[in-house]
């Protein structure tokens, strides 16, 4: 059975994967399908919503954040991208664990910092999804006629 490295596909430098360093310990981070699930359990809402939140959050930021900035609300949106992508990447801990490790400190915004470069270069807008059309060479099924004998 062939695996990937043998099509020279080196699953650490993809541009879904990097690592980010807590309490001087590298951390797997991983934007994946699972990723978004673990984002949707801890956000407790739709992934279209996160998303849709997030864009709202960045745009207040203006590319700019500070433990002493983000609201309240802001936090959850944090923790949800952080822990998925670190559970994405192999950590088991709860949420809570996490999050009580993790507190409300500066690292915590820059390792959201880092998950969001990873996040940005890996995701569409829905603005995208509106401009998709019908995939080209997409073609309507025709309707059989099962009227082997016309009328006459």
């Amino acid at each position: 059975m062939a695996r990937l490295a043998d099509y020279g596909i080196e699953l650490d430098r993809l541009s879904n994967r990097s690592t980010v360093n807590i309490d001087g310990h590298d951390f797997p981070v991983v934007l994946s399908h699972e990723a978004i699930e673990y984002i949707g359990v801890v956000y407790g809402d739709d992934y279209q919503q996160f998303e849709k939140d997030l864009n709202s959050f960045l745009q207040r930021s203006r590319g700019k954040l500070t433990v002493s900035k983000i609201k309240s609300n802001d936090w959850k949106i944090i923790k949800a991208l952080v822990y998925g992508m670190l559970a994405a990447g192999g950590l088991e801990d709860s949420p809570s664990d996490v999050f009580a490790w993790l507190g409300l400190r500066n690292e915590t915004v820059q390792v959201f910092s880092k998950c969001m470069e990873i996040f940005s270069k890996n995701t569409f807008q829905v603005e995208d999804v509106k401009k998709s059309r019908k995939p080209q060479g997409h073609q309507k099924a025709k309707r059989k006629n099962n009227n082997q004998n016309p009328k006459r």
